[in-house]
């Protein structure tokens, strides 16, 4: 088995080792060490990254005897070897565990609340608790707790000690394994049996920043960030905020205000575009209904436009289905379809535009439906001359 020194009392990222065993992988060429320094994926944290003889370090993982796997970006040519770790990550990682032992402690000090699952992602971290909810008044208490205990720079030790001697310690949760167990005890404070990387002392964690809650599987998922992550964190939210200082000319104390200002700027210059909208569209009906002769005692419109948007299509087909004898398709090209309105007069009930609409998007390989009096869909973009001819053969049949 693998002599695992990834332990937090290990400071030293180079080491040297044998090889004792190589595979080859779907993922590429792995090896197995008589010792090692790099930490497999394992209980929620992600693994070290890193080089064995300059050779990059892709993915750690133990197998079921405990063997540790190294996989690397090319093969590897020696029975002796040079590992070295990537102490930044290695660093972040320590910083990550750590700060999530203690948010876990202070969730059941505080609120009762057991961790169900822990995740450290390479960009954020999150806990599941047994909460079946979370105000931010609650997790700011927690917050501040475990800061508190970062700031007293309290002991992080390790033991390694036989199930006989659990008794000994005030575990937070039961461990998973059996044989010897690996306790990792916050001094005063905190004792859960963990493989992971640590901190030697809290305050080495720097800081842990809450960043949200959720619902989630009928409990609560809290995502935070630790460390230098928190920090990077901070000052790319300070980014935005100076941004939007200068874009709102307001002050971040004001933005609340100068939000809501904009906001209800948006809502009366929507409702004056509708307006507008409203009066084109009733304007242009009134153009195209005395424009379009009658013919077998309806007036058929088919338009298509290119630059128009469907909202503003859609206000017109209101605006035409008001006069009589009217049974109109219009079409606009959106993105990569078009999109079509199929809509008649109420005394046309012969006419059913929902029909027409399957009918037509069938044809040109779309989809689309309503009711015998609107009807929308859409098709692919494609040639539009071949889709009117589509529009007005079906509307032909109709009428």
């Amino acid at each position: 088995m693998t002599e695992k020194l990834y332990y937090t009392d290990v400071t030293s990222k180079d080491f040297t080792a044998r090889v004792e065993l190589q595979q080859e992988t779907p993922q590429g060429p792995a090896v197995c060490l008589d010792r090692t320094a790099f930490y497999p994926t394992s209980g929620g944290q992600q693994h070290d990254v890193g080089t064995i003889n300059d050779i990059a370090v892709r993915d750690v993982w133990s197998d079921a005897e405990g063997r540790i796997w190294h996989l690397l970006e090319k093969p590897l040519d020696a029975s002796s070897v040079r590992g070295s770790i990537d102490w930044e990550v290695r660093f972040d990682h320590m910083q990550q565990h750590s700060g999530q032992h203690l948010l876990s402690a202070a969730f059941m000090r505080l609120l009762k609340a057991n961790t169900l699952s822990v995740h450290m992602g390479t960009a954020i971290n999150t806990v599941d608790l047994d909460l079946p909810q979370l105000s931010w008044e609650e997790a700011f208490r927690v917050e501040e707790e475990v800061n508190r205990i970062i700031q007293e720079n309290r002991r992080v030790a390790v033991h390694l000690v036989g199930e006989d001697a659990l008794a000994d310690f005030n575990l937070r949760r039961e461990p998973q394994v059996h044989g010897v167990i690996r306790i990792v005890q916050v001094e005063g404070y905190d004792a859960s049996p963990c493989g992971g990387t640590h901190t030697p002392f809290t305050g080495q964690i720097g800081l842990v920043k809450l960043t949200a809650i959720e619902r989630y599987k009928g409990g609560v998922r809290v995502t935070f960030l630790c460390g230098m992550r928190a920090l990077r964190d901070y000052r790319h939210k300070l980014q935005i905020l100076q941004r939007l200082s200068l874009q709102l000319s307001a002050g971040s104390d004001d933005f609340a205000d100068a939000v809501a200002k904009l906001q209800e700027e948006i809502r009366m210059l929507r409702r004056s575009q509708q307006q507008s909208q409203q009066m084109v569209a009733e304007i242009e009906a009134q153009q195209l209904w005395q424009a379009t002769p009658v013919l077998n005692g309806a007036r058929r419109i088919v338009k298509y436009w290119e630059t128009r948007s469907f909202s503003e299509i859609q206000a017109l087909a209101r605006q035409l289905r008001e006069l009589p004898l009217i049974v109109a398709f219009l079409m606009v090209a959106e993105g990569e379809n078009l999109r079509l309105i199929c809509t008649r007069s109420d005394d046309l009930e012969k006419v059913d535009a929902g029909a027409c609409m399957r009918a037509a998007t069938k044809e040109l390989g779309g989809r689309g439906g309503g009711t015998p009096i609107t009807a929308q869909g859409g098709v692919p973009l494609g040639a539009p001359e071949a889709a009117l001819e589509v529009l007005n053969k079906v509307l032909s049949m109709e009428i």
